[in-house]
């Protein structure tokens, strides 16, 4: 699967998810039995197979790892990734943080996610990874994002273009 289709994947399932109905336990349950966690799972590795060769497989896999841990399984329909692909995607970011190739977007995104800190802390062999996450510099949130593009980049998408700090009075 491309980029496109990975994403277009991702809005179909977490538009199953909100339509889910019942207790947060049924939800819990809703999301195994359709298949969705299974489905997100594929999704993950599919990133984790692309990232070595593309920055934005590489964001958007970041991205699933951090949500299946920040956010409820019910509410995204992310839950346990494959131990494998999570740290072929850090191994390959920490990769590029110790050569210094990464850019604004990513470093803006590592930033943000370090504030929940124990997201990532059982990659501590990483080094180059956990020293980024722990860094006191921190690059700052644009002030602005490109809704409509972000709205193509699967649940990732989704999640930047729901945060207020992006209104719609600051933001394209």
């Amino acid at each position: 699967m491309n980029l496109d289709e990975l994403a277009t994947k991702e809005q179909q399932l977490y538009s199953s998810v909100i339509k889910l109905d019942g207790t947060i336990e049924e939800k819990s349950d809703k999301v195994v039995y359709f298949g969705i966690t299974k489905e997100y799972q594929k999704i993950h590795q599919e990133y984790s197979r692309l990232a070595k060769n593309d920055l934005e497989a590489l964001k958007r896999g970041l991205f699933l790892m951090w949500h299946s841990i920040s956010e409820p399984t019910w509410l995204t329909g992310i839950g346990e990734l494959e131990t494998e692909s999570e740290e072929r995607i850090i191994k390959i970011l920490d990769r590029r943080l110790k050569r210094g190739i990464n850019d604004y977007e990513l470093d803006w995104m590592l930033d943000y996610y370090s504030s929940w800190d124990y997201v990532f802390e059982r990659f501590s062999d990483f080094k180059s990874f956990q020293n980024r996450l722990k860094s006191e510099s921190k690059t700052e949130l644009p002030d602005r994002i490109d809704r409509e593009k972000m709205g193509q980049r699967g649940q990732m998408g989704i999640y930047w273009n729901s945060l207020t700090m992006f209104n719609k009075e600051t933001c394209s």
